[in-house]
């Protein structure tokens, strides 16, 4: 069964693969690849144009909202580079102080401005007072860089506060000689950037080129949390303006956009909510491919519904009205109507009328065989008068015989006569296409047979048990003329058995691949010769041959049997019969 379905499921397999749907898919995607890797690659440049231009609107909007915090550090370097100009003013310390209190009372913005020089120990700074810082973190590597550096002191040793601390380097006759550094409080930054109110935009965080967090839209000691969570702030230094998707601390989805305010100095991080607008136009909600594959799929529909609707409709109709033709020869009674091509049209005129001829050829062939058939069974119904007007002949001649052997004689050739006549009555009657049923054949000609020889003193007890077998006239022949030796050569040895019974028994059973066996035993009074060369036996033998099969003989000492076995043949029509 498996075996079968597996067969089944490959003969299906083949026949939608040599459909022609198939084929139509098949040659129809073929032309249709280079247009589609054509849309493909224009749909990917488009939507790089549009994830460009959105990457583009998150920078834009993330360095907007950083504008406020650019200003002031970029105000700190501004006023600490002046500062750094003013040598005579820095000369005295008391002179220095005195204008750095100014400057920073003139400036609300800064809370501190100091004089930073390598040695580390600040003697003019805003406040008034003397600082040693040679022992802070970070120091030397601060004086080593002589570059402005950016940096975050939530707990500041001056007024306590959280700052942010920008220091730029002074020089006098162009030799290094410190840093001089501005402090502007988080306080005074705060609410900055809240007036900058941009859909989705969820936080804006600058820092330094160590990843240390400057300022923060929200709480700056939370501002961590809306960092990514798979890099660090030092890591996105140095690589320009651009954006990524990721999520932050939280494991929430975002669009993080890096734009450097202050040039290898600050950065600034805009936190988008990846379910914006905005940020869906960077993401980009379709793969590049889905419109072409879309295309595709449309071309390929409508294809089938074309080739379905033009050709495939109408084949099938017209292999069902072929199929129906074939089967009961039974046609529509119209053509169809559901306007097939020119084309279409012309085959199905063409298959009616090819239907209709080889009706008429059928009808003329059924008339020329009903005829053939009449004339047949009229020349066997003569033969069969003929052999039995041979018989009655026979018959006469017999009774005016005064020799017994002269009389045996006549009734063995009556006998044979007879069953010949009776073959020919079968065929005359037979509606099986001139084939005869060998059971009732071999049964009459055994209950004649045994009617003509049996004694009437003696009753004769008769078994017979036959299968159904249809036989043509090739072996039809040969088997009665057989049976009707067999039954005669019985009656002729026929005996009683040790119980005095006499008794003759038939049958003829088929098995596989046609395969016949008759069994003809008769009781006998006495051992009997079973090689006996008499007329009998070599016409028995010589039937057999006819037959095609093989007769076996066993003698008992009651009882003699014969076994007849014989393939069943088809019919070979001959070439003379064309």
């Amino acid at each position: 069964m498996r075996l079968e379905s597996e067969g089944e499921a490959a003969t299906l397999g083949g026949r939608f693969f040599n459909s022609l749907r198939f084929r139509v898919l098949a040659m129809l995607s073929v032309a249709l690849f280079p247009i589609g890797l054509i849309a493909v690659i224009q749909t990917k440049q488009v939507e790089d144009t549009q994830r460009a231009n959105a990457e583009l609107v998150l920078l834009t909007r993330t360095e907007k909202a950083s504008f406020q915090e650019r200003i002031v550090i970029e105000q700190a370097r501004g006023a600490a580079r002046l500062l750094g100009s003013l040598q005579d003013q820095l000369a005295d310390s008391v002179q220095c102080e005195e204008y750095l209190r100014a400057f920073v009372s003139a400036n609300a913005r800064f809370s501190f401005i100091g004089v930073l020089p390598k040695t580390g120990k600040m003697e003019c700074s805003s406040a008034g007072q003397s600082y040693d810082f040679s022992e802070f973190e970070n120091f030397d590597e601060l004086m080593e860089s002589e570059t402005s550096v950016v940096t975050v002191n939530q707990d500041a040793p001056l007024s306590g506060r959280s700052v942010i601390v920008v220091s730029e380097p002074f020089y006098e006759l162009g030799v290094f000689q410190g840093m001089i550094s501005v402090s502007v409080p988080h306080a005074r930054l705060e609410g900055q950037s809240d007036d900058l109110e941009f859909n989705g935009l969820t936080n804006v965080i600058t820092f330094n080129l160590q990843g240390d967090i400057l300022t923060s839209g929200g709480e700056l000691d939370a501002a961590y949390l809306d960092t990514p969570v798979a890099k660090q702030l030092k890591e996105l230094t140095g690589r320009g303006a651009f954006s990524f998707s990721g999520q932050d601390k939280l494991l929430q989805n975002r669009i993080f956009s890096i734009v450097p305010i202050i040039e290898d100095t600050v950065y600034t991080l805009g936190v988008w909510d990846a379910e914006s607008k905005v940020a869906q136009r960077f993401l980009g909600q379709l793969p590049p491919w889905i419109f072409p594959a879309l295309m595709w799929v449309a071309s390929l529909a409508v294809a089938l519904f074309a080739v379905h609707r033009l050709v495939i409709r109408h084949i099938r109709q017209l292999s069902s009205t072929m199929k129906a033709f074939a089967k009961d020869r039974t046609l529509p009674r119209s053509q169809s109507t559901a306007s097939p091509s020119a084309e279409l049209a012309d085959m199905e005129s063409d298959f009616f009328d090819m239907a209709e001829t080889i009706l008429k050829d059928e009808a003329d062939l059924e008339n020329n065989l009903r005829d053939k058939n009449v004339l047949l069974k009229e020349v066997h119904h003569r033969v069969k008068n003929n052999l039995q007007l041979i018989s009655s002949i026979m018959n006469m001649q017999r009774r005016r015989a005064t020799n017994d052997e002269t009389k045996q004689v006549l009734a063995r050739l009556q006998d044979r006569v007879l069953s010949l006549a009776t073959i020919h009555r079968d065929l005359y009657q037979s509606q099986s296409g001139g084939r005869v049923d060998a059971s009732s054949l071999v049964s009459e000609i055994v209950e004649k047979s045994i009617e003509i020889g049996e004694d009437t003193n003696k009753h004769v007890i008769r078994t017979v048990d036959v299968d159904p077998v249809l036989l043509y006239p090739d072996q039809a022949v040969p088997l009665s003329l057989l049976m009707a030796e067999a039954s005669t050569n019985a009656m002729k040895y026929l005996g009683p058995d040790k119980s005095g019974n006499q008794w003759v028994k038939v049958s003829m059973k088929t098995g596989e691949d046609q395969y016949c066996v008759i069994q003809f035993e008769n009781s006998v009074a006495g051992e009997t010769d079973a090689e006996s060369t008499g007329l009998g036996a070599q016409l028995i033998s010589a039937f057999a041959s006819q037959l095609g099969g093989k007769v076996q003989t066993e003698s008992a000492e009651d009882r003699y049997s014969m076994t007849l076995e014989f393939q069943i043949a088809e019919f070979d029509e001959e070439s003379t019969d064309y």
